[in-house]
């Protein structure tokens, strides 16, 4: 009769520390997941020796890393954060779990992306931010060149039907014509509408597709202005105050570039402001808030009018239902990155498996796709 004795491990006690302050768990959280008690999972981060494989594997998997991670032999480098911009309070300013993950899952995408077209070809796309240098500080003429840069005219945003449509379009247009990679994903809306990362190649902006369309339309807007002053930032666009002159700025930028002034048709009734900003595909806020900037309106109509808009809000039900992996690997990654790596798998620059990984989708999928 065999009796089978428990496997341990002995790792490196510095991985495991890393993966824990990566995934952003504090000691008591990780030992009651792993079911153990403080002290003892604290011994593990200290000396990294006898460790069940059981229990390894839990925390693996509650940090969302492979096993094969925890038995490298040098720490791996941190994930660097984007610069935060929220008006947060000290204790509500430490990223969540879910916001950390986000920013892992980024990285890794954009290391993918690098590796994939190479340095000089990101350097590439990104000519037209030397060239606008010149124009930045008059926001009428920039605002000119940004759109013959990325192709779309007001007159065809005023023709666009839906803002979903706005906002595929949008976001397809940033990739296509500036080179900049779009990701969305489902974030606390309390805790970030979107990022961006300028501090490796290539760049990306990320929505929170927990938001509206109008609102990842504006942070598609409100990010590529902390791009162009070469800025990586996480932010609540939402809660800017003028105090905050980076995103106050970011603010206007975005909001003057998507209902430019000669645009902005004079008014005080609310229905009138809804249809207008429905016709830009922005938010009234923006629309009232652009009325206010160009004094077409008081602050005391502003105020009045912005808690009346305040007062319709209706909390959306998050829809519910099946949707397929492809369909949600395309959303989150879009057109772009996702194109890009099934074009590599097809020509044999990358693995199936690795195509796999970062498209979050099995080997029979891509092999359909392709």
């Amino acid at each position: 009769m065999y009796i089978l004795s428990r496997v341990e491990l002995n790792i490196n006690p510095q991985i495991l520390r890393w993966a824990r302050e990566e995934a952003g768990f504090d000691l008591i959280e990780i030992s009651e997941k792993v079911d153990i008690a403080t002290d003892r999972y604290k011994l593990w981060e200290k000396e990294g020796k006898n460790i069940p494989l059981g229990k390894l594997k839990i925390t693996a998997n509650s940090y969302k890393r492979q096993l094969a991670v925890f038995l490298l032999p040098a720490v791996p480098d941190k994930t660097v954060k984007p610069k935060d911009y929220r008006n947060l309070s000290p204790t509500d300013s430490k990223f969540s779990k879910k916001i950390l993950e986000v920013i892992r899952d980024v990285t890794y995408f954009t290391e993918t992306a690098l590796e994939l077209q190479g340095e000089s070809y990101w350097k590439g796309r990104y000519e037209w931010l030397e060239s606008i240098k010149s124009e930045i500080k008059d926001s009428s003429s920039f605002n000119d060149t940004l759109r013959e840069l990325i192709d779309i005219k007001i007159d065809d945003q005023l023709n666009w039907h839906t803002d979903s449509e706005a906002y595929r379009i949008w976001r397809h247009a940033i990739e296509d014509r500036l080179g900049i990679l779009v990701f969305q994903f489902p974030m606390p809306m309390e805790e970030a509408h979107g990022f961006c990362i300028t501090d490796r190649l290539p760049y990306a902006i990320v929505t929170n597709s927990n938001h509206s369309y109008t609102g990842r339309i504006f942070t598609i807007f409100h990010e590529l202005a902390h791009i162009i002053r070469h800025q990586s930032g996480i932010c609540l666009y939402e809660k800017a105050t003028e105090i905050q002159k980076e995103e106050w700025e970011c603010n206007l930028f975005a909001g003057n570039f998507l209902a430019p002034d000669n645009v902005i048709e004079q008014t005080n009734d609310i229905k009138m402001i809804a249809q207008y900003a429905s016709k830009l595909k922005v938010s009234r806020e923006v629309y009232l808030r652009r009325l206010k900037e160009e004094k077409k309106i008081s602050d005391m109509n502003f105020y009045n009018l912005l808690d009346q808009i305040k007062a319709t809000y209706k909390k959306e039900k998050k829809k519910s239902g099946f949707v397929k992996p492809v369909v949600k690997s395309r959303a989150t990654r879009g057109e772009t990155f996702f194109n890009m790596v099934l074009e590599a798998a097809y020509h044999n620059q990358i693995s199936y498996t690795k195509a796999s990984n970062a498209l979050d989708l099995n080997v029979a999928s891509l092999l359909h796709e392709v």
